[in-house]
């Protein structure tokens, strides 16, 4: 399905993506008003969840290269069609699709205007849209976790 080059490269994304969390999840001792009131803490969490959810991106465009699928013109429709080719679930796709809406606002708005309690939200709850993507990849290409 993929060359050895595409695969060590989503290894790498993998690994890249594993570490963001790991940072992520140390963060999640924040209560929200602390987080709220500490800007440096913001601008780690919402940094990590940009990158990770690139990473996350940059997988599904060389998964779909590499299996011969035109990549959509939007980070949304990357993620569809990962579904549309069974590459993830169904679930797991629209999960991502919704991340990649959170990663253009992380990307495209600025300090004042990203939702704190939002991002403190998601930091809370959302973790695991990297767990389920990686493993679903993983198991695509049969590496071992």
């Amino acid at each position: 399905m993929t060359d050895a080059e595409t695969e060590t490269r989503i290894i790498e994304k993998a690994e890249y993506i594993d570490e963001a969390v790991s940072v992520l999840a140390r963060k999640q001792s924040l209560d929200r008003e602390t987080y709220h009131a500490d800007r440096e803490q913001r601008a780690v969490v919402e940094r990590e969840f940009q990158t990770a959810i690139e990473a996350c991106l940059d997988i599904a465009e060389l998964l779909l290269t590499a299996t011969g699928h035109d990549v959509p013109a939007t980070n949304a429709e990357t993620f569809a069609r990962l579904g549309d080719c069974g590459i993830l679930s169904t679930e797991t796709a629209e999960t991502m699709q919704d991340a990649a809406g959170f990663r253009n606002v992380l990307a495209h708005q600025y300090g004042h205007d990203i939702d704190d309690g939002q991002v403190h939200w998601h930091l809370q709850n959302d973790l695991d849209w990297f767990a389920t993507f990686l493993r679903e990849i993983r198991s695509e290409l049969n590496l071992d976790d």
